[in-house]
């Protein structure tokens, strides 16, 4: 079962999966790491650590799915759930004039990143189960 999965991964398209999942992982640690650096750990609470203990999390969940994306498929849609809930809020916030600039671009990126997880984790659940 494990060859199954390497000659999988070996074709041209799982490369270029894994190095997506590969990069957004890496995106996630780098919002992460910005949030950290904007609002470091004190002594009061605030919520933006908890967005960067999530954002770490994902960004976990991503390089996993960068390994293996095969194996990991259940995990595809937590990843595109977690660029839906991200891409709301920006959007809602952006339609109501409430979003500053700063935040539009990593709200266009996981955008894309959704689009492009949806049709990976369609690939993955309806052409690759023969």
């Amino acid at each position: 079962m494990e060859s199954d999965y390497q000659d999988l991964l070996a074709k041209p398209k799982f490369c270029k999966t894994r190095m997506l999942f590969l990069v957004a992982g890496l995106y996630n640690f780098g919002i992460a790491a910005f949030f950290l650096l904007k609002h470091p750990l004190g002594e009061a609470f605030s919520l933006t650590h908890l967005a960067v203990a999530l954002l770490f999390v994902f960004g976990i969940l991503l390089c996993n799915l960068a390994i293996n994306p095969v194996r990991y498929k259940r995990l595809i849609p937590y990843a595109i759930l977690r660029n839906l809930a991200y891409c709301g809020l920006a959007g809602w916030y952006w339609y109501k004039g409430q979003l500053p600039m700063l935040w539009m671009a990593p709200g266009i990126a996981d955008l894309v990143l959704l689009v492009l997880f949806c049709g990976i984790w369609v690939r993955l659940f309806w052409e690759e189960d023969d």
